[in-house]
């Protein structure tokens, strides 16, 4: 391998580490940068395919690293250490569907993606049996089977109301899961933890090398040979700053880390930041509605263990970008252990994710009066759910009261309290979108930004809109996608 060719990614979290994989697959050194030092410790108990016992480092949402100018409530959870926000990940990872990436389109062209779902096809493959994946066997509507590694099938009678969803369009199935082996006791939160299970298989290389308590302040931008040229970062053990000069840099250390990187790293030819062009960095961010409340059932069904996922209402029926999916599971964490046993129950926890659609009116920029610990801008963030997006979660209860009711099992939910808040879903998108024009994104096809041909950002940064699904197993397959492209582009040039 040629050291002239190394590669600087900028985050260890799934997006950085899949980055990391794939150039190493291909050939190109690799030095990782991680802001943590300490990886966090946790408890994971799994027996016969079920989560028996979690226990996780809680991780608190940062009131001190931003300034809000929209919902007052706004919350950032952020996570700082190997692996970043896979320490607390839950593990799903449902595929976009065909439709997510041009569904967009009928509303106007900025909301289509400059890249289809065979594009993303193979990579979601690979990564699914990185993950160790379990999940249901087979298509459902909004939902292409994945390559899972353990099947498994609801239990009968919540196949009764699988085949009423289907009657109306939608799906009922197993949750795509990241739950790793059928029995597994580790001493980590997550069955899968991107710095685990990716970057301390990557250590074995002679060609990789991952530098931890290495918080990434800016990029240096080269005028003479129009690329990025070397990354500046903080050294958290001894205090200073360094330098390390790179062929070529990935950026994936969080949705909004990223785009204040960006921001930061504006220099004369980009006074906006680096790959802002057109001044849409940090435009079109956004973040699912997101809400967990449980129900009760007049006649009793199988505790769900893995969890059924309720796919979102037709495409063609729908508004464009407003949808809502729902996963089905245990109301309590008793009802871990008793999900052994073929028992059924009444009451069950529903968690709901609804999309919003970006707009320039939601949006992330640095903030003109408040400063960061190293001396840059925090961040303002703009963030809002409208009316029609809180609507369209609110009625999507209801139609699961009457899907249930219609199988014969009439259901009512419980009170719900107010919890539609911008960030308690952790699944904030956009801030460096992508697009084919470069009137309506900063990166193109290749998660490049248009005038910066050797960097790509692969977190969910770089989403054009969002789907109601979670985003992880999409920005790890973007991710090997973008790097495996550089690679050729390096090792060509």
């Amino acid at each position: 391998m040629s050291e002239s060719r190394r590669v600087v990614v900028i985050g260890s979290g799934p997006a950085g580490a899949t980055a990391a994989r794939e150039l190493l697959r291909a050939g190109v050194p690799v030095t990782m940068l991680e802001s943590g030092t300490t990886e966090p410790t946790g408890l994971l108990v799994r027996g016969a395919g079920r989560n028996l016992y979690r226990r996780r480092e809680k991780f608190e949402a940062s009131n001190e690293e931003f300034v809000t100018s929209g919902d007052p409530w706004t919350y950032w959870f952020t996570n700082l250490s190997p692996g970043g926000l896979s320490n607390q990940w839950t593990g799903a990872v449902p595929r976009f569907a065909p439709e997510d990436f041009f569904e967009g389109e009928r509303l106007h062209e900025r909301y289509r993606w400059p890249i289809d779902y065979a594009d993303l096809a193979p990579f979601y493959a690979d990564a699914e049996k990185l993950l160790t994946v379990t999940a249901g066997t087979g298509d459902v509507p909004a939902l292409p089977a994945g390559a899972a590694i353990h099947h498994r099938r609801l239990p009968p009678d919540w196949r009764a109301v699988a085949r009423v969803a289907e009657a109306h369009g939608r799906g009922l199935t197993v949750l795509p899961l990241a739950d790793g082996r059928n029995w597994l006791l580790t001493r980590r939160g997550t069955a899968f933890n991107s710095f685990t299970n990716i970057v301390h298989r990557l250590r074995r290389s002679p060609h990789f090398e991952v530098r931890c308590g290495a918080h990434a302040l800016r990029l240096e931008w080269s005028a003479e040979r129009r690329q990025v040229e070397s990354v500046v970062y903080f050294d958290r053990g001894t205090g200073v700053e360094q330098r390390i000069e790179a062929a070529g840099v990935v950026v994936a250390c969080g949705a909004f880390r990223s785009t204040k990187l960006l921001f930061d790293s504006a220099c004369p030819d980009f006074p906006e930041g680096i790959g802002n062009s057109e001044g849409l960095l940090g435009k079109f961010v956004h973040d699912h509605l997101r809400e967990w409340w449980t129900f009760a059932t007049d006649k009793p069904l199988r505790l769900l263990s893995p969890a059924a996922y309720l796919t979102r209402l037709p495409y063609d029926t729908s508004s464009p970008l407003l949808a809502t999916a729902c996963t089905l599971g245990l109301a309590t964490s008793r009802d871990r252990v008793l999900s052994l046993l073929p028992l059924r129950t009444n009451t069950f926890g529903v968690q709901v994710f609804g999309t919003m659609r970006p707009d320039d009116e939601r949006f992330i920029r640095p903030c003109a009066t408040t400063k960061d610990e190293f001396g840059f801008p925090q961040l303002e963030l703009a963030l809002r759910f409208n009316a029609d997006e809180v609507a369209t979660v609110v009625a999507s209860r209801e139609r699961l009261m009457d899907l249930l009711t219609e199988a014969g099992y009439p259901a009512h939910h419980h009170p719900i309290e107010d919890q539609l808040v911008p960030g308690s879903a952790v699944h904030y998108g956009g801030g460096v979108r992508m697009h084919r024009s470069r009137s309506y994104g900063v990166l193109n096809e290749w998660n490049r930004p248009f005038d910066v041909p050797n960097l790509i950002v692969t977190d969910a940064s770089c989403f054009t809109t969002n789907s109601e699904k979670n985003p992880t197993l999409t920005l790890m397959a973007l991710s090997a996608r973008a790097a495996r492209r550089l690679a050729t582009d390096l090792k060509t040039s």
